[in-house]
């Protein structure tokens, strides 16, 4: 074997140039003794890899280099022209919060050093792999475990970049009450784009060292075409086993997808068993029976992300929930939109459709009657000054019908509405009139032509100077409603009172928050009970250090208070004071989840 050949080879010089030798020879310490034409040893008997797989397999591995590469050029290309990025078409992503507790001194240390790390990786990648390059071009022929100690060492580092950014969100991430122009969650993971794009130079190493651990052999004998028909049933059951499983769990995804009955949303006593709460960039399902959170839904678009209001839509287990982008931060460059929430048997929930279009303005209220008809308030920025409610906007959803009114016509000017239906075609709200002293509790007839919203009747006056402000919700199958008295001039045992409103005065107080301030309340459709949220962190007193009014108290409470349940006489403590009528209250959930919205 050997000695033939050496007769098929050349001697050494014979018929070639020196400097051909020469070039060759330097080739050969480059690329490897597989490309050299003149062979001065006898070829191993063990098959070795092909100098064409070997170029195959370089040049994935450039690919690969390249890749990287490009994040190295583009940060520096970046770095020296400065005046490049402001040439480019991108979006910037702001950011601003206040509050929410400084980070641990370790989170800090570690969030550094993982920072530095991952700047070092960013350099280090392309250089292992021109070394990878380097090395599998002198010593891979015929070495698959070059190719795959190589390949093993690039990719490990690729895998370590990705773990490197996540630790990095993990121990700083975004805090979730932030408000940015896109969605805070989205900042605080990878988006699948990012993970492509850093995983990708693994994918030509694996590829070329595939190519390179491979080994030219014979040929392996065609069967007979007689026992291609044989099929092994091993095969088809284990094919027939994994559809079946993939049958499954559609079924079972689907199954629990489903949306819930009536009896599945509904507590032991008929009420409504679970309460959406908005906060911030999700919307929270709280389990009213066990005291827990059932579920946490993420916002349906990351530029539409911070949830505003939510009611009930009627039917068992299906809300509506307002979104909107941030804007400038204040009522500026505001857009919302309206989507439906689902609920399934089991306290999950997810965004449906959208209803309606795209709106200006923050959606501060949303209202659905009996008959389905649904209804919104919304706030819009004044011109030259986005701080302050330039015009609120009442309308129809899918009617296209709208009123208007110039300013903050909510509690403070730029709160809710509390926008409820009376009736099939009267719509209760807060308003404040230009002309009258004291802000109003009025009712819109929506069948009226015209399209001023304070051409309305009033059934309320609130006592600002007394009682502060508040909003109002009509009990059904009557004209009885209940009142807050909130503000800023309630600063202590704020109140919801039962009012007639033929009558001058509140007939009691149902519920009183002692220490704490309201921070939402709503009464179920049927009008027995009533769902109040309690913010113990507002009553904080200012001192060194500072100490909360409530004590011990929890952030966050519900209370649920049974509106036709025994009560005491109702007898004022001093005259003028409203009489309390002492209903049964039960504390229903208690946390730190702020309860700026209320859905039941």
């Amino acid at each position: 074997m050997l000695r033939t050949l050496r007769r098929r080879v050349s001697p050494p010089g014979e018929g070639v140039p020196a400097t051909a030798l020469t070039s060759w020879g330097r080739l050969g310490k480059i690329f490897g003794p597989s490309v050299s034409p003149i062979m001065e040893w006898p070829v191993p008997p063990v098959p070795g890899v092909l100098p064409q797989r070997q170029s195959y397999a370089l040049f994935w591995w450039w690919l690969a280099l390249a890749l990287t590469a490009w994040d190295v050029a583009w940060m520096l290309l970046l770095m020296f022209v400065p005046s490049l990025w402001l040439s480019l078409d991108v979006e910037t992503i702001g950011c601003s919060w206040m509050g929410g507790g400084p980070l641990p001194e370790w989170r800090k240390v570690w969030s550094e050093r993982l920072a530095l790390a991952d700047g070092a990786l960013l350099y280090l990648l392309p250089l292992t792999l021109g070394l990878g390059i380097r090395l599998i071009a002198v010593r891979g022929a015929g070495r698959p475990r070059v190719h795959l100690w190589t390949a093993f060492a690039a990719v490990t580092l690729v895998a370590a970049q990705y773990a490197l950014r996540q630790a990095e969100l993990l121990l700083d991430p975004m805090p979730d009450h932030a408000d940015c122009s896109v969605d805070p969650a989205v900042l605080n993971s990878l988006d699948w784009t990012e993970v492509a794009w850093i995983f990708a130079p693994a994918v030509p190493v694996l590829i070329g060292a595939a190519i390179g651990i491979r080994t030219p052999g014979p040929r392996p004998r065609r069967r007979p075409s007689r026992r291609l028909s044989r099929l092994s049933s091993r095969p088809i059951a284990l094919g027939a086993a994994a559809l079946v499983a993939v049958t499954a769990v559609v079924l079972a995804v689907r199954w629990a997808d489903r949306p819930a009955t009536e009896a599945e949303v509904r507590a032991a006593d008929g009420t409504p068993r679970y309460a959406l709460v908005p906060a911030h960039n999700t919307l929270v399902v709280l389990d009213l029976t066990t005291g827990r959170e059932s579920a946490v839904v993420s916002a349906p678009d990351p530029e539409f992300y911070q949830y505003g209001a939510v009611a009930p839509d009627g039917a068992p287990g299906r809300y509506l929930a307002s979104v909107s982008t941030t804007g400038d931060g204040a009522f500026g460059g505001r857009r919302s939109r309206v989507y439906e929430v689902v609920m399934d048997g089991d306290g999950g929930a997810e965004v449906g459709d959208q209803v309606g279009g795209e709106f200006e303005g923050v959606i501060s209220d949303l209202a659905v009657s009996p008959q389905g008809r649904r209804a919104y308030a919304r706030l819009v920025a004044a011109p030259g000054n986005t701080v302050n409610v330039g015009v609120t906007v009442v309308g129809l959803l899918g009617e296209n019908r709208e009123w208007s009114a110039p300013g903050g016509q909510g509690v403070g000017g730029d709160g809710p509405l509390g926008l409820h239906w009376r009736d099939p075609d009267r719509l209760v709200f807060h308003a404040v009139s230009r002309k009258a002293r004291h802000p109003r509790v009025v009712m819109l007839d929506v069948g009226r032509p015209g399209g001023d919203l304070l051409a309305a009747e009033t059934l309320h006056v609130l006592d600002g100077d007394a009682f502060g402000d508040g909003t109002a919700r009509t009990l059904p199958g009557g004209t009885r409603m209940l009142l807050s008295e909130v503000g800023a001039a309630r600063n202590w045992n704020q109140e919801i009172l039962l009012l007639d409103p033929p009558g001058k005065r509140p007939v009691g107080s149902v519920f009183g928050s002692g220490c704490g301030d309201i921070a939402a309340w709503t009464p179920d459709a049927s009008g027995r009970y009533l769902l109040v949220g309690v913010d113990n962190k507002a009553g904080e007193i200012m001192g060194d250090p500072p100490r909360p009014a409530c004590g011990d108290a929890p952030p966050y409470e519900l209370f649920r208070v049974d509106l036709r349940g025994e009560s005491s006489s109702p007898s004022p403590r001093y005259a003028g004071e409203t009489p309390t009528l002492d209903l049964p209250v039960r504390r229903v959930w208690q946390g730190d989840r702020p309860l700026h919205g209320l859905a039941w």
